[in-house]
């Protein structure tokens, strides 16, 4: 078969590659709506790709695995939105057409798919976005049919596609290992299931169908790929009990730092009407007991009862102490109005100030963790 006849045949199958055509605007759609909201096309933050239908380890865990479905439509950036669809668009008008319209999504999805399911086994933490998996999907099923169809391929094209798709998968796998931040996962994982299905489908070029559904092999294909989804989502470290410790701890954390200021600046006006004589000795003991003290013994609960992730159970156990300073500080506090003796006085400040120390030490202690090693 000569050139041109590849080509017609080609062409007449599917005169317009609609499916690609449509995958790159609706791809490039959602990237401009997620550029409008976050007012910043070069860097989409990462709570707003998990809030559109990220692949979020913890919250597919949960059970929302639709998110491997929407990820592919999901991409952090105008430069990672640019080169996918350059690459969707070049690649997918010829996959289209050899596998037909059907054929094609199909790989598309389903090798996107496996993608994000190899992403969330090797690597389930940040959240991972994108359709470079679908993408590798569909130039694994290309060089599938080209060495499948090997005969239905013109002697120039076979060597000139051959080149362009193993050059995009070797230059992109190679990136994807150099460059730190790229999902090479969910590449490798597209890559095997376009290669697969690719295989499977790939008819001569003048079959009367793109693709036979109902062939043992079609069917044993679909068939592998799927278990082989279920194998990678079963195998994958299981993260969300991490995600609901922390997540819950983090409330809880917030939730104290609120109440803290709020008593803070409610003892200061304290001392002040103290010592303005606008508050009576009666009036602020009868705050002491009735308020702060309960105030403060309900936040050592709430931080005590509260399982903290590993890296923070020092954090929580230091910010108990600190509470639980601050709390004792108050009673002798008000031993010191009941009795009117300075000694509780002293003591009231001299916890005050190791109050003051724990949480100044907790500072410094977490600026060094975080600081550049």
């Amino acid at each position: 078969m000569n050139y041109d006849t590849f080509i017609n045949i080609l062409f007449s199958r599917i005169p317009h590659a609609s499916v690609t055509r449509a995958l790159v605007v609706v791809n490039v759609a959602v990237f401009v709506l997620l550029a409008a909201v976050s007012m910043n096309p070069m860097q989409i933050p990462s709570d707003l790709l998990i809030r559109f239908g990220g692949n979020f380890a913890p919250l597919v865990q949960q059970g929302e695995v639709w998110r491997f479905f929407t990820a592919l439509f999901l991409h952090g950036g105008l430069l990672h939105v640019g080169l996918n669809m350059l690459a969707l668009h070049q690649a997918g008008q010829v996959v289209e057409r050899l596998f037909g319209r059907a054929g094609f999504l199909v790989i598309y999805v389903v090798a996107g798919l496996l993608g994000n399911a190899a992403s969330l086994w090797w690597k389930p933490g940040p959240v991972s976005v994108g359709a470079s998996g679908a993408i590798f999907g569909v130039y694994g099923a290309l060089l599938a049919y080209l060495l499948r169809q090997r005969g239905s391929v013109p002697t120039e094209v076979f060597r000139e596609m051959r080149s362009g798709t193993l050059g995009f998968i070797g230059y992109s796998l190679f990136a994807g290992f150099s460059i730190p931040g790229i999902d090479n996962a969910a590449h490798l994982g597209g890559l095997i299931g376009g290669l697969l299905l690719g295989a499977v489908f790939a008819e001569p070029i003048v079959a009367p169908r793109p693709v036979r559904w109902l062939t043992p092999q079609a069917l044993g294909g679909l068939l592998i790929a799927a278990g082989l989804g279920f194998g990678l989502w079963q195998a994958s470290p299981q993260v969300a009990r991490h995600f609901e410790i922390d997540s819950a701890y983090q409330q809880t954390i917030r939730q104290f730092a609120l109440e803290e200021q709020e008593l803070l600046r409610e003892q200061a006006a304290l001392m002040e009407g103290l010592r303005q004589k606008r508050i009576t000795d009666e009036g602020a003991l009868d705050k002491l007991e009735r308020d702060f003290i309960p105030r403060w013994d309900r936040a050592i609960t709430q931080l005590s009862w509260r399982q903290a992730p590993d890296d923070y159970e020092w954090q929580r156990d230091e910010l108990v102490h600190y509470a639980s300073t601050r709390r004792d500080a108050l009673k002798a506090l008000a031993q010191a109005i009941e009795t009117r003796q300075a000694v509780w006085a002293e003591r009231s400040r001299t916890l005050q100030v190791q109050a003051d120390n724990i949480l100044l030490q907790m500072r410094l202690r977490k600026s060094v963790e975080s600081a550049p090693r």
